[in-house]
């Protein structure tokens, strides 16, 4: 029997991540979206959500990513759809895609002088500005529901983690001419950053 090129689920992955909330207008959204989801937001704008994240080698992968999701309500559920995400990991790529129907592709991080830039085939996607704020001294949980879009079906996925919550996480600037072009010259309502953290990717 051939074994996939990834660990099989749940994942257990160790490290640090940065999150910014962002506002957009609706009409500017990525997707696609899950049949019958509905974005978060108020008016005509809607809630993004960035997620970068440094997993290191204590867990079952070691490998840098930034994801970009999309708060949503599908009947009496509450979640995220993921609409891009890149890493540098061929394994998490290919079992993002097949366990979680999330539509990861390759990309190239680069860390110098406390700013990490991310590209891709196609061009410069993302840079981010490392800045540690204050953290709790004590760690909180997280829960994350993902509904993807699947074929004819919904894929959703539970995953859950813990970690020392900061507020004033890392900076994103996003270039005007990249996939996270609707982001470009706004600001964040909201930035944090998950330290330490702790996940289970596929409970």
């Amino acid at each position: 029997m051939i074994q996939p090129p990834y660990p099989a689920p749940p994942w257990r992955l160790r490290g640090t991540l940065d999150a910014a909330l962002w506002r957009i207008p609706r009409n500017a959204l990525p997707g696609p979206l899950p049949s019958g989801a509905r974005p978060l937001g108020w008016g005509g704008t809607a809630l993004l959500l960035t997620v970068r994240a440094d997993w290191d080698d204590r867990g079952d992968l070691a490998y840098r990513e930034l994801v970009v999701a999309v708060p949503v309500r599908l009947g009496w559920r509450f979640g995220a759809t993921v609409t891009a995400a890149w890493v540098d990991s061929p394994a998490s790529l290919a079992g993002g895609r097949a366990l979680w129907a999330i539509p990861k592709r390759l990309g190239r991080f680069e860390t110098a002088a406390g700013r990490t830039t991310l590209a891709d085939a196609d061009g410069p996607v993302a840079t981010t500005d490392d800045r540690a704020g204050r953290t709790l001294p004590f760690r909180l949980p997280v829960r994350l529901l993902t509904l993807q879009p699947g074929d004819g079906q919904v894929v959703a996925t539970r995953s859950r983690a813990t970690g020392c919550l900061g507020l004033g996480g890392a900076t994103w600037d996003l270039p005007a001419t990249g996939p996270l072009a609707m982001l470009a010259g706004l600001r964040p309502l909201l930035t944090v950053r998950l330290a330490d953290a702790a996940a289970r990717f596929g409970v």
